[in-house]
């Protein structure tokens, strides 16, 4: 049930900027964005008006670009390689089981060598 909205501080309260379908008493972990993603406090942040996407494109075109040094390169190079080779690994027992999804993979990870196939 894992659905990132966004919403204002308004009044006291915490306003969500578009609909929600959680259930009451759902619990919540609420922490201010950055301010400079925020233009027009009483509009959406990050919606899908043309105003809010030409907002995100101009802070996505201030960013820098990310740099490594070469052993932060190889290191997250690695890490990609092991992962690739993890889920590869364990495809075949996640196709059987017909869910073949990303969380799936992440529970079988959790799981650990306990987990046997059928």
């Amino acid at each position: 049930m894992t659905k990132t909205i966004h919403a204002v501080w308004k009044n006291g309260q915490i306003v969500p900027t578009q609909p929600v379908d959680w259930p009451e008493g759902t619990a919540l972990a609420v922490a201010p964005i950055e301010e400079s993603l925020v233009t027009d406090p009483e509009g959406d942040l990050l919606g899908d008006d043309p105003a809010s996407i030409a907002r995100w494109l101009a802070w996505f075109d201030s960013l820098e670009p990310l740099s490594f040094t070469p052993e932060e390169e190889a290191a997250w190079e690695a890490a990609r390689r092991e992962r690739r080779d993890w889920e590869k690994s364990r495809f075949d027992e996640i196709e059987e089981e017909g869910k073949g999804d990303i969380t799936d993979i992440d529970r079988l990870r959790g799981e650990g060598a306990s987990r046997t196939r059928t």
